[in-house]
């Protein structure tokens, strides 16, 4: 190749690079509102990839008994006490730690502290909610209305216990280059304001993750939520508890069957150091419901 036909290339190598750099700049505008450049994100009502609002319906298709029903005191997810046997020779709710063989990967003090369980002590001392918190009212058998309490706010109702759960969503940053640091963790965004008390449903903080939406890759994502101020509570009615330290992180997705039925897929990350050897995750799945007509608010229930 000649040198006047290496200047041609490199000039049209250049107008490509100048060109895809330009298409490049203007999806990532885009992604950042219709403010354009320097504009502000939009809020995260408009940003949403997927529509969680509507009535749901949880589809219980495990651990019915324990969810369905209140368990017996002992039950670590794996049967009454004394019927399962667990590690090295013992039983599930027998032996120095009751939960071996059981659900939840609890230490030996949780676990003889779940052995406590008083349900006439909670209703005693007005703690008949302690199992309708954001780490347990998620898997009771309960319907869920999500509606949006302002544009950053996602709120979801749930029948089962009359509780309200808020969903604060904090700025997701836009990729940059190289040499941008990565961005923020959601966990260590999830500080309350201040003087707020822990409550059941504790402070949540949101972001959505959004993929596509350019050219023929159609729009959609997830929502990430991590919860902190909790009071202490229950995962389970039957006393399975956990403390005030506890991280929540949930991740939401939303599904459309090939019939048209769609699904809002949950996990739940509980990290507590006080009472959990190790993270502990569980899946749930909740139905959209065509209406309201099957919404029954009940109130808090220890038994």
């Amino acid at each position: 190749m000649n040198r006047r036909s290496q200047a041609l290339s490199l000039r049209l190598v250049t107008v490509f690079l100048a060109a895809l750099f330009c298409v490049t700049s203007a999806n990532l505008r885009a992604q950042a509102g219709p403010a354009g450049r320097g504009g502000p994100p939009p809020n995260a009502k408009v940003a949403a990839p997927v529509d969680m609002t509507g009535y749901w319906t949880a589809v219980v298709t495990e651990d019915w008994h324990e969810r369905m029903m209140t368990a017996p005191k002992g039950d670590f997810g794996s049967g009454a006490p004394g019927t399962t046997a667990g590690f090295a020779g013992t039983f599930n709710g027998q032996g120095p730690n009751p939960s071996q063989g059981g659900n939840i990967p609890y230490r030996v003090d949780a676990a003889k502290l779940a052995m406590q369980w008083d349900p006439a002590k909670d209703e005693a001392e007005g703690n008949q909610c302690k199992a309708y918190g954001a780490p347990g009212v998620m898997r009771q058998p309960t319907h869920l209305h999500i509606t949006w309490q302002d544009d950053n706010t996602l709120r979801i109702d749930t029948d089962a216990g009359t509780q309200t759960r808020l969903l604060h969503f904090v700025p997701t940053p836009l990729a940059g280059g190289p040499n941008t640091p990565p961005p923020v963790p959601l966990a260590t965004r999830a500080t309350p304001p201040a003087g707020e008390q822990p409550s059941w449903q504790g402070y949540s903080v949101a972001q959505w993750a959004i993929m596509g939406g350019r050219g023929d890759w159609a729009k959609g994502g997830s929502l990430e939520v991590v919860t902190t101020n909790l009071k202490p509570g229950y995962y389970w009615k039957n006393g399975m508890p956990y403390t005030g330290k506890l991280v929540l992180t949930e991740h939401f997705r939303v599904l459309k069957e090939a019939n048209g039925d769609d699904w809002l897929y949950m996990s739940q990350m509980a990290q507590d150091p006080d009472y959990l050897t190790e993270p502990w995750i569980i899946t749930y799945q909740f139905k959209r419901l065509p209406d309201g007509s099957r919404w029954n608010p009940t109130p808090c229930s220890a038994k």
